[in-house]
């Protein structure tokens, strides 16, 4: 199974208890070369401007912002995006700087899109929310434009939304024929017909008790615009609690303590918990439904170094054991 991690980012209050601007960004950085070193496939962030299940006046850092560090300062990773929403740039500048990016990184960036969820988020910061309908017809045309901008030297596109003149988007990226699009969702009728018609890999929000129905649904949206289906990469996300004993499990949450978050709440929440074994045995089940691959996001991630962090335990000692 792939394995890749979302890294500190401050979105699920997660650099709560880390002091100043400063100190968080260096955490953040510091993480990702270790997580680097202990073997991730590939490292994540959220695209999101505040602090969410609750909004607290604290730092979540830019996505885009984080993707050129993240160029900068890791060597061998993918890169990505769990997922940049489309309506928070214009699809052109998302062409231009995903361009930037990948040759930054040598050719390692996802592009992981999505059409936008948050509404009070899009409301706090002054864009428009519009429908669903709305937000799907951009979130295709802005497909179509990522992959006209990655491949033409002088590209024009007219649509419902975005209407482009000659533009040029130099550097073209690294990657041939283009970087991987990653698509997440699942929208029945019409977000898993454009994983079906535009994405290389899907990740799938969801619980695994879901997953086997979306999945056949992606497979019939294959079928009907002639798509096979074998082509597309299959992954989901989880967090992760992994302890033997109830010390371990009382550690992690002396590591979070600062994040106040309801004990009993977060353990009814992540589904991946219990011994080492037991996580193992859950992420088998996502295998034999046909999942290719996982990313983590785990609550204690600010503590990656100490050994005993989730992300460390789960490299370790879960993943060994697929």
């Amino acid at each position: 199974m792939q394995s890749g991690i979302l890294v500190p980012q401050g979105w699920r209050l997660d650099l709560v208890g880390v002091e100043g601007a400063e100190a968080k960004w260096k955490t953040f950085a510091d993480v990702s070369v270790c997580l680097e070193r202990d073997g991730w496939e590939s490292l994540w962030v959220y695209d999101h401007f505040h602090t969410f299940p609750r909004k607290r006046v604290e730092a979540t850092f830019e996505a885009w912002t984080m993707m050129s560090t993240l160029a900068a300062i890791t060597s061998k990773p993918r890169l990505g995006q769990l997922v940049t929403c489309v309506q928070y740039r214009e699809p052109s500048y998302l062409a231009k700087i995903s361009s930037c990016v990948d040759v930054a990184s040598g050719g390692r960036l996802n592009v992981g899109v999505g059409s936008g969820w948050f509404e009070e988020e899009f409301g706090a910061y002054g864009y428009d929310f519009r429908t669903v309908r709305q937000r799907l017809e951009r979130l295709e045309e802005t497909l179509q434009i990522l992959r006209l901008l990655w491949s033409e030297e002088v590209a024009s596109f007219e649509g419902k939304h975005y209407k482009l003149e000659e533009v040029i988007c130099e550097p073209k990226p690294l990657q041939s024929p283009r970087p991987q699009v990653w698509i997440g969702g699942r929208g029945p009728k019409v977000l898993l017909r454009l994983v079906a018609e535009y994405a290389d890999v899907w990740n799938f929000n969801g619980s695994l008790a879901d997953f086997p129905e979306s999945l056949e649904i992606l497979k019939g949206h294959c079928r009907d615009v002639g798509r096979d289906f074998d082509e597309i990469t299959v992954t989901a996300m989880s967090g992760g609690i992994a302890y033997d004993n109830d010390d371990e499990l009382d550690s992690f949450f002396e590591r979070i303590q600062a994040q106040q978050l309801n004990r009993d709440n977060l353990m009814d929440f992540v589904s991946c918990k219990g011994s080492r074994e037991q996580c193992a045995e859950y992420l088998r089940e996502w295998e034999k439904a046909g999942c290719d691959g996982m990313v983590f996001f785990f609550q204690d991630i600010a503590s990656v170094g100490s050994g005993v962090s989730q992300a460390e335990v789960f490299k370790r000692d879960v993943l060994s054991l697929l």
